[in-house]
């Protein structure tokens, strides 16, 4: 197949999955389905209470799985490759990057990064989630080509929409004037070798399933936000409701009207006046709400973090314990995460290596930290025990205040060279002088 063959099949599949990919993002930032409901009579009350509980699913993983920078090791201890991915890293704001990769794939279930080089000849990444990127791998998750499209407004009257193709050889610029319909090469674009060997995009996945982390409970959330809105519609209704006066036939419009003002109602014995209201049962309610969210917290693996299980001051066991599934779950997005930086690493160091270093990309290992509470005197009582058992450098990446191991050593070798220790012996022998005198 020709590359505007795989255009034109790829478009026609992405446009099914936007319509999947586009509701999972619309529960992320709050639109709901609830905000579209209609009831066939429009005068009664129509409340739309939303929940975000996706939003709180997300933002959990985030804080605790990707708000702390990652550690990067070189395994040969070789710190100038360190400090020239650091450099690539900076340009990039990749402890940014990599908390949008988490978000996108936690949401979406995938999301991908493209790498390329600038006109400087500087090494660039960033993340893209599936609304704007389209990528065609095969069975064993190996990228045969991506692309990515978007409208491009010329004047009021021309929109043209642009397409990026990426492939193990090239990039290539496409543009089309109906729509998205046809699409030709852009001739103010030709097309650009690369050298990365490899497509030049990386694919981050949540799971092999590719399913997002509150997509499956949506029906769950939906049942909340029925069960608030039909609340809320109860009581606006009790407060509108009709107002019953047995035995009063002979009541007008004006006297309605003064009892309203006056707020008082006169009747005899055998007279009644009530409000016309329907019967709730709140207990069942409170109840069902109570279960359907315990059920979203379980499903989902998310701490209830304001339930009286966090309200006191616990242990770092008992801590691990409550997080027990929160972790679980973060041990899986670590290591299919893993797998992407693998990828990331290595067309960084291919581009590396043209410009002539040497490095291996195996030679470098990372660190994930989690974002909890930690007891720094703990764990450096434990790195002190391991010392000679474990390598330095390890030890030093548990540390939660320690970001780059290696630098860590050489700052701490560099001290201990410009020290005098001559100078310090002779110090002290001056010292016990003074004090024999």
């Amino acid at each position: 197949m020709t590359i505007l063959d795989n255009i034109k099949e790829g478009l026609k599949q992405h446009k099914i999955d936007l319509v999947r990919y586009q509701k999972l993002y619309n529960y992320y930032i709050g639109k709901h389905d609830i905000l579209n409901r209609v009831l066939p009579d429009p005068s009664k009350p129509n409340n739309k209470v939303v929940l975000d509980y996706p939003g709180i699913i997300i933002d959990t993983v985030i804080g605790y799985f990707a708000s702390k920078p990652i550690s990067y090791i070189s395994k040969s201890k070789n710190n100038q490759y360190i400090a020239d991915l650091k450099d690539v890293f900076y340009l990039n704001d990749e402890e940014d990057v990599n908390a949008e990769i988490v978000k996108d794939y936690c949401i979406f279930g995938k999301c991908y990064e493209l790498t390329w080089v600038d006109p400087e000849g500087k090494i660039r990444f960033t993340q893209y989630s599936p609304l704007e990127m389209y990528v065609k791998k095969d069975n064993k998750d190996n990228i045969q080509y991506a692309f990515r499209y978007w409208d491009e407004v010329i004047d009021e009257k021309t929109t043209i929409t642009k397409l990026e193709y990426y492939d193990d050889q090239a990039f290539y610029y496409f543009i089309s004037k109906d729509g998205g319909n046809t699409f030709i090469p852009d001739p103010n674009r030709p097309k650009t070798k690369h050298y990365f060997g490899e497509v030049p995009v990386t694919l981050y996945k949540n799971n092999d399933e590719e399913i997002g982390d509150f997509e499956k409970i949506i029906s769950l959330v939906d049942s909340v936000d029925k069960l608030l809105s039909d609340s809320s519609n109860e009581l606006e209704a009790f407060v509108n409701s009709y107002l019953v006066i047995a035995g009063r036939q002979g009541t007008t419009p004006e006297d309605i009207e003064k009892m309203k003002q006056n707020g008082v109602l006169l009747l005899d014995k055998t007279d009644d006046a009530k409000f016309l209201i329907k019967d709730v049962d709140a207990d069942f309610q409170n109840t069902f709400f109570e279960t359907v969210d315990k059920l979203i917290h379980t499903q989902t693996a998310t701490p209830k973090l304001t339930s009286e299980d966090f309200s006191s001051n616990l242990s770092g066991v008992a801590l691990g314990y409550k997080l027990f599934g929160l972790e679980t779950k973060c041990q899986i997005k670590e290591r299919k995460m893993s797998k992407g930086l693998r990828k990331r690493i290595r067309l960084i160091t291919n581009i590396l290596n043209l410009k002539g270093k040497n490095y291996d990309p195996s030679d470098i290992t990372w660190e994930f930290t989690r974002n909890i509470p930690q007891n720094e005197a703990e764990i450096t009582d434990e790195i002190i025990k391991l010392k000679g058992i474990v390598s330095q450098e390890t030890l030093l990446s548990w540390h939660p205040r320690i970001q780059s191991p290696s630098q860590e050593i050489e700052k701490v070798k560099e001290e201990k060279d410009d020290m005098n220790l001559d100078s310090i012996g002779w110090q002290q022998d001056n010292l016990k002088s003074g004090e024999t005198a």
